[in-house]
């Protein structure tokens, strides 16, 4: 059987977690704010840097007070999680604060650490150096959380494109890594998710 990934997406409300998939997925970007009232998911296949393709379900998380609950326990079976805040606002970076005690709880659970990429979106906002010296403190923010050695960042604007495709593919590779890493054994080859046809971003039926 394939193996099917879970990225759980957290950030606050308005960080821009929908239009972060909806362009991934659709290659379209509305405008439009609409508040995310349930958490729900999409399954598709994410492509691999060797053309393989990843099976995926990209969760999309709920910041509305009754889904709260929902969403933590989403994090029991995740394989990876996307932290996403928005970088021109200053409040979205410490609305990040309950998802990294989450995270961090989670963590100690499994007494594993779950992969982890840090992704700002509406970048196209700001100026380049800005976007590198926003990256820096909310690394800085996030590691000092988490207790991890290293968090990758992203920069993202979902209106331009400009690092959707890479976000994505970063946290398939980095949940199929561990994976991998975890199961590895010198017969596990029939383990390892098959390659598929289907195009990058295609729904899985």
């Amino acid at each position: 059987m394939e193996r099917m990934f879970k990225a759980v997406m957290l950030g606050g409300t308005g960080s821009g977690k929908t239009s972060l998939r909806n362009y991934f997925l659709y290659n379209n970007h509305t405008g439009q704010y609409t508040p995310t009232t349930n958490s729900d998911f999409v399954s598709t296949y994410i492509t691999r840097d060797n053309g393989d393709m990843i099976a995926v379900q990209i969760w999309d998380t709920s910041e509305c007070k009754p889904d709260m609950l929902t969403t933590q326990s989403l994090l029991q079976d995740a394989d990876g999680i996307m932290l996403v805040y928005d970088s021109s606002s200053k409040t979205s970076l410490h609305a990040l604060e309950k998802h990294l005690s989450a995270v961090a709880a989670v963590n100690r659970a499994r007494q594993s650490t779950l992969p982890v990429v840090l992704v700002l979106t509406k970048c196209d906002l700001r100026a380049d150096i800005e976007q590198h010296a926003e990256c820096e403190r909310a690394r800085e923010f996030c590691l000092s959380r988490l207790e991890v050695d290293n968090i990758q960042c992203i920069v993202t604007s979902a209106r331009t494109g400009l690092g959707v495709a890479l976000a994505f593919q970063t946290i398939a590779e980095m949940c199929h890594s561990q994976w991998h890493d975890s199961t590895a054994t010198p017969d596990a080859s029939d383990r390892l998710p098959k390659v598929r046809p289907s195009r990058h971003g295609d729904p899985i039926a």
